[in-house]
């Protein structure tokens, strides 16, 4: 499923948890550029028309739901045969994870998110929607602390942390769900708050009120067991506290809050009052059953208003009354005892007996059998399945299921369980993320936390298993991965090379565990031939070992060559002398290099001039420009240009 586009805009990238009815992956929404959740019901249930149709009702009916500590549902869609929910994505960690971290709340602390669940249930219960399996695996903590509840309406498959009791359709997380739930009863707003009460337990106290070898006698211990009083376990939760988790998990749902409003009233005077003796208990007003005295009258003690006994005349008279009722009683014992009789030989000759069928789930095989044979039935084995809750060889399911009336030696039909699925685990080592992350996806394996860390090997490749590869494990065991940050980057300081010979810089840059790029060679004036002159870092610079550094080396001293430049004076005709002036300008500056007169019958005058590089020079004639030009004394030649 990882890389796929539902919708046309929901991409899937990364799995981030898995339920017994659907799979959870982090997106991204192409269309508003954000993150989503998007829940997929699981491939080997969408031929359960029940469950497609289960999960279509419900999940509407969540899109109902608006509130700033409910996880909002934005679509719901189906392409192909993947149903899918996208949801708000929420950056943080789950309730379940905070506890075992911390270990235990304060009272303060557990009663402000208990508020925050509290009044989500609220606004669920208001619009007709139970919850059904509130737990801290249910409840998300945002990086700003805000307590968002999630998978409201979302029925889930059976799984090592749901039931189903005696044929009822009893769904719930074992650990928290009310008794009602349990028995397979009628299940109201009262059954969440029931479930809120043991989340409120398990913060102040770190532990779980019930547990048990299997999930059966867990859910026995919710309907027939008293919780350990929580101050046992932590003397210091709050007194108020103490009584709203009691009266919240009371086995009775008459006796507990009777909504969330009235629970989240209590809760917020808790935080006012830690030792407040404000909580009412909701018992019952009828005067228990009572064994009393008989009543009797005064006139049936012999006072002084009895008559007299009779006389023996009396006596005689009542005689005949006396033998009368006795004889009628006498003929109605021997009737009753000739029916009595003759009901047993007609049910015992004329009546087929009936057998009513015991409970042979969760039992092995031999002790099925040894049950069934005293009650003069059969067993068969119809089937064998894998089960994550029942032990390899014992009884998944029967049929006729128990209770039911049958005849003696009749054949029971059995499904064994074959124990947990297990699966090999791969060898992830050198696997992109990505990869490993499909391949653990489709071995049915669940994913953990990743960790990160420096190495010699690629960036994003897996470094690390937490089990190691051709171990048997049972499938949706949680397995952690260690990824490659790549090798871990060391730093160099970088020295300062000018000045120095480029022999010297070399060794240099080799002890500054950096590495010599190009080298430029330039002219100096001030520098000396194989000098460093320039450097591409700068001296002091912390930067990754073996960064390229770039030189600039001297060339020395530009070589230069004299130039001679020619005045003509042959058309100077009206005076016996003019005065020459040269003026150079190089580099932005202009200063006078030549001065003086001369007699005009020199028809030409020939000037020396020395210098480096290019400059401009101007040639004045008794203070006229007479001419301009450009001198190039690295090249060789008299002649000026």
């Amino acid at each position: 499923m990882l890389g796929k586009i539902l919708g046309g805009r929901y991409e899937l990238i990364e799995k981030v948890g898995a339920g017994g009815m659907a799979i959870v992956y982090k997106a991204r929404c192409h269309l508003l550029n954000r993150y989503v959740a998007v829940k997929v019901l699981r491939p080997e249930l969408v031929e359960d028309e029940n469950f497609v149709q289960r999960f279509k009702r419900e999940s509407q009916a969540a899109a109902s739901l608006s509130h700033h500590n409910i996880v909002n549902v934005y679509d719901v869609g189906q392409e192909d045969d993947i149903y899918y929910i996208v949801m708000e994505y929420i950056c943080g960690k789950t309730l379940k994870q905070f506890v075992r971290e911390k270990g235990k709340l304060e009272s303060e602390e557990a009663i402000r998110i208990a508020l925050q669940i509290g009044n989500a249930l609220e606004h669920a219960h208001k619009n007709g929607i139970i919850h059904r399996d509130i737990k801290p695996q249910n409840i998300l903590i945002g990086d700003d602390y805000t307590i968002k509840v999630a998978d409201f309406g979302i029925a889930r498959a059976v799984t090592s942390s749901t039931i189903t009791l005696a044929g009822s359709n009893v769904v719930g997380s074992v650990h928290y769900f009310s008794p009602e739930q349990a028995r397979g009863g009628y299940i109201d707003a009262k059954s969440d708050l029931y479930s809120l009460g043991i989340v409120l337990y398990e913060m102040v106290t770190g532990t779980l009120p019930f547990e048990g070898d299997t999930a059966v006698s867990i859910a026995i211990k919710h309907i027939q067991e008293n919780v350990k009083p929580p101050e046992e376990v932590n003397p210091e939760i709050y007194k108020s506290l103490q009584a709203i988790i009691r009266k919240a998990i009371e086995k009775q749902p008459e006796r507990r809050y009777q909504s969330a409003r009235e629970m989240n009233k209590d809760l917020k005077r808790a935080l006012e009052e830690p030792n407040g003796d404000f909580v009412k208990n909701n018992y019952d007003s009828d005067a228990p059953t009572q064994i009393l005295k008989p009543i009797i009258l005064e006139n049936e003690q012999g006072g002084e208003g009895d008559p007299k006994p009779d006389s023996e005349s009396n006596k005689s008279k009542r005689k005949p009354w006396i033998k009368a009722i006795l004889i009628g009683i006498s003929f109605i014992l021997i009737m009753a005892l000739a029916f009595f009789i003759g009901t047993r030989i007609y049910k015992n000759n004329f009546v087929s007996q009936e057998i009513e069928m015991p409970d042979i789930r969760n039992k092995s095989f031999d002790d099925a059998q040894r049950i069934l044979e005293e009650n003069n039935l059969y067993i068969k084995v119809e089937g064998e399945t894998y089960n994550d809750e029942i032990k390899e060889g014992y009884i998944v399911s029967q049929h006729p299921e128990e209770g039911t009336k049958v005849k003696p030696e009749y054949t029971v039909r059995v499904v064994l369980s074959l124990g947990s699925e297990t699966v090999t685990v791969p060898d992830l080592f050198k696997n992109t993320k990505r990869e490993a992350e499909i391949i653990l996806e489709n071995l049915g394996l669940t994913i953990g936390q990743h960790e990160y860390k420096n190495s010699e090997y690629p960036s994003d490749t897996v470094i690390e298993q937490s089990i190691q590869p051709n171990t048997q494990v049972v499938k949706e065991t949680e397995i952690s991965l260690m990824i490659s940050l790549g090798p871990e980057e060391k730093v160099a300081t970088v020295g300062n090379y000018l000045g120095q010979k480029l022999d010297v810089a070399k060794q240099m840059i080799d002890g500054d565990k950096l590495k010599l790029g190009n080298i430029d060679q330039r002219y100096s004036d001030t520098s000396s031939k194989d000098t460093v002159i320039e450097q591409s870092l700068k001296p002091g610079e912390v930067v990754s070992e073996f960064r390229v550094i770039d030189l600039v080396v001297s060339l020395g001293a530009q070589p230069t060559y004299p130039k001679e430049i020619s005045i003509d004076m042959s058309s100077i005709t009206d005076r016996e002398t003019v005065n020459i002036v040269v003026r150079k300008t190089q580099n932005g500056k202009t200063m006078e290099v030549y001065n003086r007169f001369h007699a005009v019958n020199d028809e030409e005058l020939t000037i020396r001039l020395e210098g480096t590089g290019v400059a401009e020079y101007e040639i004045y004639l008794d203070g006229e420009l007479s001419y301009k030009t450009n001198i190039d004394f690295t090249k060789k030649g008299d002649e000026a240009g």
